[in-house]
């Protein structure tokens, strides 16, 4: 049991034969367990319209630049809606030189 999810005799023996069949144990992680991963990662997500400081931004960026894929959420939902190179942000705030 996790939170809400309740795992069942077909998650066990999902999990039995990912572990007989892989030669990274560490990484098994049945369907049901994948799926109640990307959903608990889609809600604790930035969502479109929330303002950001600049920080925020860049800390967003950089963890998205450490991502296989990060254009995409587990689920398929886009991830961006605008991108701008920060630097350009953080010299228009300063003023032109």
């Amino acid at each position: 049991m996790s939170k809400s999810v309740t795992f069942g005799r077909d998650d066990i023996e999902e999990l039995l034969f990912m572990l007989q069949h892989t030669n990274s144990p560490a990484l098994c992680r049945p369907s049901r367990i994948r799926a109640m991963f990307a959903s608990r990662a889609c809600r604790k997500s930035v969502m479109i319209g929330r303002s950001l400081s600049g920080t925020e931004m860049s800390t967003l960026v950089r963890n998205m630049g450490r991502i296989d894929q990060p254009w995409n959420c587990p689920h398929g939902r886009p991830t961006m809606r605008h991108l701008i190179n920060l630097s350009l942000l953080v010299h228009n705030e300063t003023g032109p030189s």
